[in-house]
């Protein structure tokens, strides 16, 4: 029973830790379910020169990246859009996360840039104002070194979010 409880407790912690780099909207079509999912299962859309395939998995659609022939390392979005009925039409949810392969690396950097805000926070309560310029130097680096994070996955992964959105709404 303890095993059991430990794995759920490390489980939910890796999906608040995801949270960071997903993003869940929600769209509104006047068409219905099956309409939508005729229309959009099978086509292809490309961002920034990448194909994504729409398929349906277990009553969802989603929209997966074909990077297997990139020679370089991306951070790309896996898209499930779930459709809903309303009295207008169909409610359209629709939620972005990272592969699993890609976001290896900026986990370890997020793992990275808190153990550098820690230990600077530790030195400077700790540190009786020996360490003070260490621990603003810690605490400014892991700042910047986020802030590079933030500003590559705003022009890469969460772009493409944006505009998987933004075909999905026009399509739609």
């Amino acid at each position: 029973m303890l095993h059991g409880s430990l794995f759920r407790c490390k489980f939910l912690k890796l999906n608040y830790a995801a949270m960071i780099f997903s993003r869940s909207y929600t769209l509104q079509s006047k068409k219905n379910q099956d309409e939508l999912r005729q229309y959009l299962v099978g086509q292809h859309l490309k961002v920034h020169d990448l194909d994504f395939e729409i398929s349906i998995r277990n009553e969802d659609v989603k929209i997966i990246p074909h990077a297997e022939a990139e020679d370089h390392i991306y951070t790309l979005p896996i898209t499930r859009l779930r459709f809903t009925s309303s009295d207008t039409g169909t409610m359209i949810k629709m939620r972005s996360k990272p592969r699993r392969i890609d976001i290896g690396g900026p986990y370890l950097i997020m793992i990275f840039v808190l153990f550098m805000i820690v230990a600077g926070i530790l030195l400077y309560l700790l540190g009786d104002g020996k360490y003070t310029n260490t621990a603003y130097m810690l605490c400014g680096i892991a700042i910047l070194i986020f802030a590079v994070l933030w500003f590559r996955l705003e022009m890469g992964y969460f772009d493409y979010i944006r505009k998987i959105r933004k075909w999905v709404h026009c399509h739609c």
